[in-house]
């Protein structure tokens, strides 16, 4: 199964497990992903929920050909809306959704090889799902742009720096640093811990709103564009893009 769940010591584990995909993220995983947090959500009995997938690669976010907005949009909402604490654990390579899914989780530990990428322009889009807004204001509007609008690789370190991460660990320790969080919070008194984490979230919820109706008009018209469509195309054939002949369209 690409989703694989399991309650255990009031701690809901989540692993990504589509590693032939490079654990990109398809319709019927977003779907998974999200009654899974709506779950948590609801239930008393989790306290707390660790989100990880296999050494050597987080996610390459969404599946470009089998994904679906709809669904992704539905996934982070039920990622945003879930009252307890999610705590991420990323030993590799964090692309697009992916990025924007660990925004959403509260505490996020990296290995020291994790690599993020936000490689919106580089596919002829522009950012969604509220990252430009958490981007801009975690790490500074200049790194922000320049992580944004070169398309440019994050390194684990440079995470740190932007607050996308809480912390950065070797790779043979970083598993266990992670899963230490969720087991303290789901020690923890929840009413403290999840009253604590809504008014958190409250900061930033209105903001989030504003910035994600323009990000989405932005998005509309930069994927109507021929740039995108050629963008789509040579990842879909294994090339790279020329752009050149989207201008001429």
């Amino acid at each position: 199964m690409p989703i694989i769940h399991n309650l255990a010591d009031s701690i809901l584990d989540i692993e990504i497990s589509r590693p032939e995909k490079r654990n990109s993220l398809d319709r019927d995983m977003l779907d998974s992903l999200a009654e899974l947090f709506i779950a948590a959500d609801r239930d008393d009995a989790v306290r707390a929920v660790f989100l990880h997938a296999q050494p050597g690669i987080f996610s390459a976010g969404e599946d470009i050909a089998h994904g679906d907005d709809a669904a992704a949009d539905r996934m982070l909402s039920a990622l945003v809306a879930c009252s307890k604490p999610v705590v991420a654990c990323v030993e590799g390579p964090a692309v697009g959704l992916a990025v924007a899914m660990l925004y959403a989780c509260d505490l996020v530990y990296a290995s020291d090889s994790a690599l993020f990428s936000l490689p919106f322009t580089a596919l002829g889009l522009t950012p969604r799902y509220g990252v430009t807004l958490l981007a801009a204001q975690n790490g500074g509007i200049r790194k922000a742009a320049q992580k944004l609008l070169l398309s440019e690789p994050i390194s684990a370190n440079e995470a740190f720096a932007m607050n996308l991460v809480n912390g950065v660990f070797p790779a043979d320790q970083v598993r266990k640093q992670s899963a230490g969080r969720a087991i303290r919070l789901a020690g923890l008194s929840p009413v403290a811990v999840q009253q604590t984490k809504s008014v958190l979230r409250a900061v930033l919820a209105r903001q989030l709103e504003d910035v994600r109706q323009i990000e989405d008009e932005a998005h509309a018209r930069a994927s109507a564009s021929p740039y995108a469509k050629e963008a789509r195309a040579a990842f879909l054939e294994g090339r790279k893009p020329d752009f050149s002949k989207a201008s001429e369209e």
